[in-house]
């Protein structure tokens, strides 16, 4: 599964990362709690669409330590107020997802979380191309969606925002780096 196109048995998800990264969902200033809620209830919707038995969304710390919940299939962790997301992320892939790499995708754009989880052997998407995939209703997400904005519209292509060209950037990194010659 070195480029992450076949079907995951597990996904594990940098919340606050995914958050801020898509326009949809990105608070922009609004109360962090309503858009939280709005990426949870998406989320669940898409883990059904594509049928993904386990899905983690980790989010950063609250105080009062570490608990998680689960809603509409997919599971809610809450770090310890001290901890990171990203260790988070890296302990459920050291523990126990650690069997499950080859079946698993990792959903961050931080290198800090990216570099490890490869490591390890887990698929790593940057967030745009998790959600670009996983918008796409189960059909597996092309790279380009299909844009009805003004410049779609007026026949003008659309300029890619700098987290796309930096998404793309990763897969194809990520695809050299898996290829036959290196792995």
């Amino acid at each position: 599964m070195a480029s992450g196109s076949k079907k995951p048995r597990g996904v594990l998800i940098d919340g606050y990362n995914l958050l801020h990264a898509i326009p949809r969902f990105a608070p922009r200033g609004d109360p962090l709690e309503p858009a939280r809620e709005e990426l949870e209830r998406w989320l669940a919707q898409a883990a059904a669409r594509h049928g993904s038995p386990e899905v983690v969304l980790v989010w950063d710390g609250r105080s009062g330590g570490r608990w998680s919940r689960s809603t509409g299939g997919i599971r809610i962790v809450y770090t310890a107020a001290d901890a990171s997301a990203d260790e988070r992320l890296l302990e459920l892939c050291r523990g126990p997802f650690a069997d499950r790499s080859d079946s698993t995708w990792v959903v961050s754009s931080d290198r800090d979380v990216q570099v490890p989880a490869r490591q390890l052997g887990f698929t790593v998407l940057g967030t745009m191309t998790f959600y670009r995939r996983w918008k796409a209703g189960g059909k597996g997400g092309g790279r380009r969606g299909g844009s009805t904005g003004p410049a779609a519209q007026s026949g003008k292509p659309r300029r890619a925002s700098r987290a796309e060209v930096e998404d793309l950037l990763e897969d194809f990194l990520a695809d050299r780096d898996e290829g036959p010659e290196n792995g």
